[in-house]
């Protein structure tokens, strides 16, 4: 009976979608495909985020045999906002260095995209340099060269940007403006070891753009700058939105700032007050958790809303 069964569901399945129409089908298809999708985010996003905001506005107690909140309200925020000395001034902090990195991190990526781009002999290797960063972020192959004594040398005998940081400074520009190209020159080494997903990105919205544009523009005598003003620019404006979403989120995820005169991740700092050993700090890093992830989502939809005005979309 249920073999009889199955076949008919079967039959009446294959009967039905052989009556469908090919939209249909192609939306039947795009919903099994995201379904895995949806289901990391239902149980790995949504739900932990909806328990993070129950906890941030409650108080916890750990107990022997269950873990239970009491409904504070907004007193866990508030402390964290107008109490907590450090926090604020820990997020502007690493507010403003998302917005002094990014207009550079997305110009690098670009540039670099664009000379990768390029038709020369050993093209192939200088791609693979600039791919190793994003192996080396992974877990397995990360490894620390200050325990090994070498992050001082490396910096002093590779990285030796003392020239240049005087030659910008020597210059004559407005304060303002060399305070920012001395930042600039200073962290170089760090933004380019973040630009490797960037770059794999551009890469692949620079080919995609059809060579006869370049042909058109350069029978019609057009200069290179015209050229990646007029057909490259906006052919990889849609990716240098793609990037700015990414950038925006790593630099959050990996701000640094400083503490007690000391260099630390924010993310780090939110996890080591909330396990101080006392049920309390639950909610008080649960709140500081939503503040950071509020705070992240506003910049996201603010900068990527005022950019997407000027991206051009194209069939």
């Amino acid at each position: 009976m249920k073999k009889n069964k199955n076949k008919a569901v079967k039959k009446s399945f294959s009967f039905s979608y052989k009556k469908m129409d090919f939209e249909k089908k192609t939306a039947l298809w795009g919903v099994i495909f995201l379904l895995p999708w949806l289901i990391g985010l239902i149980f790995f996003f949504l739900r932990p985020m909806v328990n993070t905001l129950r906890y941030s506005l409650s108080s916890m107690q750990l107990t022997d045999t269950s873990f239970t909140g009491t409904f504070i309200g907004l007193e866990n925020f508030k402390y964290v906002l107008t109490v907590n000395p450090d926090f604020t001034r820990m997020l502007t902090e690493a507010f403003l260095n998302m917005l002094t990195e990014l207009p550079f991190q997305i110009f690098l990526s670009l540039f670099i995209a664009i000379m990768l781009n390029g038709e020369y002999k050993g093209r192939g290797f200088f791609r693979a340099i600039f791919v190793i960063p994003i192996i080396l972020a992974t877990g397995i192959a990360t490894f620390n060269l200050s325990e090994a004594s070498l992050t001082t040398q490396t910096s002093e005998s590779v990285m030796n940007m003392e020239w240049l940081t005087e030659l910008v400074v020597n210059s004559g520009i407005p304060q303002e403006i060399s305070s920012l190209l001395t930042s600039y020159v200073e962290n170089i080494f760090t933004v380019i070891t973040t630009c490797g997903v960037q770059i794999l990105l551009f890469l692949s919205g620079l080919q995609a753009i059809s060579p006869s544009l370049y042909e058109v523009a350069q029978m019609e005598g057009c200069t290179s700058f015209e050229t990646f003003c007029k057909i490259t620019l906006p052919m990889v404006s849609p990716t240098i939105l793609v990037c700015l979403v990414y950038s925006i989120a790593e630099s959050f995820a990996t701000a640094e700032v400083t503490l007690n005169g000391k260099d630390v991740v924010l993310a780090e700092y939110i996890r080591s007050q909330t396990f101080q050993g006392a049920s309390q700090y639950y909610g008080y890093g649960a709140a500081m958790s939503f503040v950071y992830f509020a705070l992240t989502l506003a910049t996201i939809g603010i900068i990527c809303g005022i950019v997407s005005k000027g991206v051009f979309y194209y069939d």
